[in-house]
């Protein structure tokens, strides 16, 4: 119990933050409930100040099991400010595996229907490139305008009683009642590039328009085995209600289009980002930047 451990950084819940380091290395970004705590804890060992773990001190919180941050309108700032952490703190060129873990989460995020965090990670890319001199100003309006998009999207539209769904049902039975087994790793672009062009090209089963094909818990919906599908009920991770993924061919080329462009921008424009990020990094940092935001977003009188 008596060990030090040091990490690279600890969640806000577990942080306690000596003064001077704030006022050294100046506050949080303005960037909302992801790596925003991550990125701290990177800035101040730049600058000197470790980071530990203190020996027996914990803290109740739920289990990421349940939570479903991966789909909902929190994949937007999963993808937005682990990718700004990147821009300021990687010691890797374009970011080391960054761009590709990125790229692949959205692929499968777009394999497996789940167009509302796919189109979240695009508009995610889109504010990085815009740089950081607005983050301040969108603090206050992102999350509520990525929440709005669900109602667009049938697989962010969670229904309390699944039984208000229409039943399952499929001209011919699965051939086997075991999920495929997700590809390998040298399987798994020439998997992705083929299924990509099938759900790109082949047509919706006409079945599977008016009724799901499979009813799927949250633990079985790995991407590999909703690909297969061209529409499924798919529960939440909390058990709480289910959601209508349907394939959709203008939805999978508008999306995988874009995710290429906006990744080739972001990989041939990655060192000038970094450098107008590490630049900025102080002022959308400091007291005076935090109080202004505050200023003008507190109560109406």
């Amino acid at each position: 119990m008596h060990r030090r451990w040091d990490a690279d950084y600890n969640g806000w819940w577990m942080c306690l933050i000596p003064r001077v380091v704030m006022e050294d290395i100046g506050l949080s970004l303005p960037v909302f409930i992801k790596w925003d705590d991550s990125e701290y804890s990177l800035r101040a060992k730049e600058a000197g100040y470790p980071t530990i773990s203190l020996p027996g001190a914990a803290v109740w919180h739920v289990s990421w099991a349940d939570k479903d941050d991966a789909v909902d309108w929190q994949a937007y700032f999963h993808e937005r400010n682990r990718l700004i952490a990147a821009l300021l703190h990687s010691p890797y060129s374009k970011g080391g595996r960054m761009l590709r873990e990125s790229i692949t989460t959205d692929t499968k995020h777009v394999v497996s229907m789940q167009y509302y965090p796919a189109k979240s990670v695009l508009l995610a890319i889109q504010d990085v490139l815009a740089g950081p001199d607005g983050l301040h100003e969108m603090l206050p309006t992102r999350m509520p305008e990525i929440r709005a998009m669900k109602d667009d999207y049938s697989d962010a539209r969670v229904v309390k009683d699944p039984a208000d769904l229409p039943p399952v049902r499929r001209k011919k039975p699965p051939k086997t009642m075991e999920a495929p087994k997700a590809p390998t790793k040298p399987q798994l672009i020439p998997w992705a590039v083929r299924t990509v062009l099938k759900q790109t090209l082949r047509p919706v089963r006409d079945m599977a328009k008016e009724n799901p094909e499979a009813n799927v818990a949250h633990m079985d919906g790995h991407w590999s085995y909703l690909a297969t599908l061209d529409s499924a009920i798919v529960s939440n991770a909390d058990g709480t209600g289910a959601s209508w993924y349907r394939r959709d061919p203008a939805q999978v080329r508008e999306l995988m289009t874009e995710s290429i462009k906006l990744h080739a921008e972001l990989f041939a424009q990655w060192e000038s980002l970094s450098k107008q990020y590490r630049a900025a990094l102080p002022d959308i940092t400091s007291p005076e930047a935090w109080a202004r935001t505050f200023a003008e977003n507190g109560p109406k009188k």
